[in-house]
C-alpha cells in the first residue's frame, strides 16, 4: 500500500503550512519577540493584541474573481449545468472554493452522482462536495500527472472510539479504508472498510479523477501558495507595534513615578512612601497597609489630597513613548506589505483619500495583473469540473465556456467613454458594451427593447453618401465606370441591410 503511505505523508507534511496560512488570515497568530523575558511576561499576563491584514490581501483578489455565466454548446446542456448549480448552491460554492485556494494555497472540489437513502444513483442528479486541503489532497507523479487523490477524516465507532477513515480515489476505482485503532499514521494501521452495501473497492466507471484541484499557479503537478504568504513578515512587525503601543496605553493610564532624595538624607519608611490609591494592591490582592496592619500610607491619590514628601528634593514621572513612534512605523510597514503583496494601499486604509479615474487604474494595475493570472489558473479547472458534471449526466466530451466578470476596476464614466471610443473605431455596439464590462444578457435585453446598432448604421450610411458623391465625380471625369459603381453600391447596401436584420451592424 505504497500509495497510502505516500498520501498520508504528503498530507502530514503540508498540514503545518495550511495551519499557518489560516492563522495569518483568521488568527490567532503567535506574537514574535526578540526578548525572551518580554515574551514570558506578556504570555503570563495573557496579553494578546491582533489586527490581522491577511484577509485584505486575500479578498482583494477574491473579489475580482466572479464567474457570471457557464454555458455549453446546446441549450439543453446549458440548462443541465444550471440545474446542477441550483441544486448545489454553486453561486456560493464557486467563490468560496476560489477564496479558500487563495487563503490556503489549495482547495478541492468533488463531483459524484447523487445517491438516495438506499445507495442507488438518482437519475439526472449530481452531488458536489467542497474539501479542505487538510482533509483531501491530489498526489502527482514526477511528470505532473494525477496519480490519485486521498481523503482523510475522523469517525467514531458505536462505542465512541475514535477511528480514521481514508478513501483512495483513482480514475478507475475508489478504495475505502479505516484504521484498526487510534493510530493512523502508516498504511499498516489501516484495513479495508465496507459498509451499507458499498464494497471496500468501488468501481469508478467514468475513467477520470472526480476530484478537482484549485490552486494559484494552475500548472500541472504543482501546489499553490497562500496569497498572503508574502505578508507574513509585515504582519509580525505590525503585531509587535500594536503590542508596544498598547503597553504604552497602560503606562499612560497608570504612569510610573519616582522621587529623588537629597544625598545622605534619610526619608520616611518604605510603607509611608507607597501611593495608596484604588489601583495599588499587595501580591495577595489586598490593599497595602503599614507594617502594623492598621495604618494606610499617608500618600493618597484622592482629589484634594496633600502629599508630605519628607526627605525628597524632587519628584518625576516616567512617560511612555509617543504614539507617533508606533503609528509612523505602522504606515511604513503597511506600505512595505502593500508593495510585496501587490495590494493597493487604499485597501488597507479606506479612511484616507481613495484614488479615482486614471489614478485608480494605475494604483490597481499590479493587483489587476495578479488577479488576471489567478483567473487564468482557475479557468481550465472550472471548465474541467463542469465537463465532468456533464459526463455524469451522460453528456460526454461536451464543451464548456465560462464568462468572467471584468478584472479591471473602472467607474461608469470611464466605461461609457471606452465604449464610445470602440464604437467610433467600428466595433459593434453590443460587443463594445460587453467588452467594457456590461453583462451579455443585459446588453441583449437592451437591444431587444431599443434600436440596437442604429447609430452605427446611420453613421455608415452617411459615410456611404460621401463616398457616392466622390464616385459620381469620378464617373463624370471618366475615371470610373458607372456600371462598376452601381455594382459596388448594390453590394454595400445589401451587406448593410443584412447586417441590420441580424443586429450585427
Amino acid at each position: 500500500m505504497a500509495d497510502l503511505d505516500d498520501g498520508l505523508k504528503a498530507m502530514d507534511d503540508a498540514a503545518p503550512g495550511y495551519s499557518k496560512a489560516k492563522a495569518y488570515s483568521d488568527g490567532p497568530v503567535e506574537e514574535v519577540f526578540t526578548s525572551r523575558r518580554v515574551r514570558r511576561l506578556l504570555r503570563d499576563q495573557g496579553v494578546e493584541f491582533e489586527t490581522l491584514h491577511g484577509d485584505v490581501v486575500i479578498d482583494a483578489v477574491a473579489d475580482k474573481l466572479t464567474i457570471e455565466a457557464i454555458t455549453s454548446d446546446t441549450d439543453e446542456r446549458t440548462q443541465m449545468i444550471a440545474d446542477v448549480d441550483e441544486a448545489n448552491n454553486m453561486a456560493l460554492v464557486r467563490p468560496a472554493v476560489m477564496r479558500r485556494a487563495l487563503q490556503l494555497g489549495d482547495s478541492y472540489l468533488m463531483a459524484w452522482p447523487r445517491l438516495d437513502d438506499n445507495g442507488d444513483v438518482v437519475e439526472g442528479k449530481v452531488q458536489v462536495s467542497v474539501h479542505d486541503p487538510k482533509t483531501m489532497r491530489v498526489v502527482y507523479d514526477e511528470d505532473g500527472e494525477e496519480r490519485f487523490a486521498i481523503q482523510r477524516w475522523q469517525v467514531k465507532t458505536p462505542l465512541g472510539a475514535k477511528r480514521t477513515r481514508v478513501d483512495l480515489i483513482y480514475a478507475d476505482r475508489i478504495e475505502h479504508l479505516i484504521s484498526r485503532g487510534a493510530r493512523a499514521s502508516k498504511a499498516g494501521d489501516f484495513q479495508p472498510y465496507e459498509t451499507d452495501g458499498v464494497p471496500a473497492e468501488e468501481d469508478n466507471p467514468y475513467g477520470e479523477l472526480p476530484v478537482f484541484h484549485f490552486h494559484g499557479t494552475g500548472l500541472p503537478g504543482e501546489y499553490g501558495t497562500p496569497e498572503h504568504k508574502c505578508f507574513y513578515g509585515t504582519q509580525n512587525k505590525l503585531l509587535k507595534l500594536e503590542i508596544g503601543d498598547m503597553a504604552g496605553v497602560d503606562f499612560n493610564t497608570l504612569p510610573q513615578r519616582l522621587g529623588l532624595r537629597e544625598a545622605g538624607k534619610v526619608g520616611p519608611s518604605p510603607v509611608d512612601d507607597l501611593d495608596e490609591d484604588e489601583f495599588l494592591a499587595s501580591p495577595d490582592g489586598q490593599r497595602t497597609r503599614s507594617t502594623t496592619g492598621d495604618r494606610k500610607s499617608k500618600l493618597s491619590s484622592e482629589p484634594g489630597s496633600f502629599w508630605d514628601l519628607e526627605g525628597y528634593r524632587d519628584v518625576k514621572q516616567l512617560d511612555p513613548g509617543s504614539p507617533a513612534v508606533f503609528l509612523d512605523r505602522r504606515e511604513a510597514y503597511l506600505r512595505e506589505g502593500a508593495l510585496v503583496s501587490k495590494t493597493p494601499l487604499h485597501l488597507f486604509d479606506r479612511t484616507g483619500q481613495i484614488p479615482s479615474g486614471e489614478s485608480l487604474k494605475t494604483a490597481n494595475e499590479p493587483l489587476d495583473n495578479k488577479s488576471s493570472r489567478r483567473k487564468t489558473a482557475f479557468d481550465p479547472t472550472w471548465r474541467g469540473f463542469y465537463r465532468f458534471v456533464l459526463k455524469l449526466l451522460g453528456q460526454d466530451d461536451a464543451p464548456v465556456t465560462l464568462a468572467w466578470a471584468p478584472i479591471e476596476s473602472t467607474d461608469e464614466t470611464t466605461k461609457l467613454a471606452q465604449a464610445k471610443q470602440k464604437q467610433e473605431l467600428g466595433v459593434p455596439v453590443d460587443q463594445a458594451l460587453t467588452e467594457v464590462g456590461y453583462k451579455a444578457e443585459d446588453v441583449a435585453r437592451w437591444f431587444e427593447d431599443g434600436d440596437g446598432g442604429l447609430p452605427q448604421r446611420v453613421e455608415l450610411l452617411a459615410v456611404l453618401g460621401q463616398a457616392m458623391a466622390s464616385m459620381a465625380t469620378a464617373v463624370s471625369s471618366g475615371v470610373m465606370d458607372q456600371a462598376a459603381v452601381n455594382q459596388m453600391v448594390t453590394k454595400v447596401m445589401g451587406d448593410l441591410v443584412e447586417d441590420g436584420r441580424d443586429g450585427s451592424a
